[in-house]
């Protein structure tokens, strides 16, 4: 089991788990499946612990939050499930957030259970993280990598975006500007309709990366709008549910239109933002 909350990383030890078993076990990826997540999964889990693999010895499977969400009347069969076989199936599922004691207890007696636990890193912690990551990475200097991690503030998914523009060449903004002028928080004021965001953008060099991120953050609004939080990182879903939006559909809609300008040639990124100002 994978969990978050920092939910990038939990998913990073997920494709190296699975990445591991393809080359130690299974190189042609034939016994690898990916199923479906929460209730659904636990169904397929427990249909497919009762069939053996034809191509491999050992199987992977990923069913993500499946303990999380596993119906109190399939609990017992999933556990059978799960001890079925324990050195020829392995399961792996990234939760969103441990699941609390009460539902542990469940599963506290299966015969190998292994947690891999993630929270959100912060200080030295998150800039030596940050430091490893752009070393995989490659082409960052390692004076942006220390800038870089101190304005993401232990946003893992921030770092990695923005240290693969770096890797690429792009420059890393002026660390001198103030936190509130970042993209993102640029996307915050526009969502709330701040009225602060005409100054925020007009102090940013504003491009079509900050319009990505805009209609990033819109998407992530709209959906949390709706109670469709699966997949979004922890700390989005928690920002973005005590923030006062206001007509975030109106705002969706902007944005792809300020895209739609851009990319037809109507006007360039910064004169598509009079549309939000």
């Amino acid at each position: 089991m994978c969990c978050g909350p920092d939910s990038y990383r939990a998913l990073a030890r997920a494709k190296e788990l699975e990445a591991a078993f393809k080359q130690k076990h299974d190189p042609e990826g034939r016994s690898i499946e990916r199923l479906s997540s929460g209730k659904d999964g636990v169904e397929e889990v427990i249909e497919k612990a009762a069939g053996a693999s034809l191509f491999s010895p050992r199987r992977f499977l990923r069913a993500d939050g499946i303990l999380s969400s596993c119906p109190k009347a399939k609990q017992k069969a999933l556990v059978d499930a799960l001890s079925r076989d324990v050195e020829a199936m392995i399961i792996v599922s990234v939760e969103e957030e441990k699941p609390p004691m009460s539902v542990m207890k469940t599963y506290e007696g299966l015969p190998k259970i292994v947690v891999y636990d993630y929270p959100l890193l912060s200080g030295r912690e998150f800039l030596t993280w940050a430091r490893d990551i752009a070393k995989s990475i490659g082409n960052i200097d390692e004076n942006d990598v220390s800038k870089l991690a101190t304005l993401c503030e232990g946003d893992s998914w921030m770092f990695i975006n923005e240290a693969v523009k770096l890797s690429a060449g792009a420059r890393l903004s002026d660390t001198s500007q103030d936190s509130e002028s970042s993209a993102y928080d640029m996307a915050d004021s526009i969502i709330k309709k701040d009225v602060r965001r005409r100054t925020m953008i007009e102090h940013m060099d504003f491009g079509y990366a900050e319009t990505s991120v805009l209609l990033q953050q819109n998407i992530a609004a709209l959906r949390i709008k709706d109670n469709d939080v699966a997949g979004l990182p922890p700390f989005v879903v928690r920002k973005l549910q005590g923030m006062k939006m206001v007509e975030p559909d109106f705002v969706f809609a902007t944005t792809l239109e300020m895209l739609f300008l851009q990319r037809a040639g109507f006007c360039n990124e910064s004169e598509s933002t009079s549309l939000v100002i």
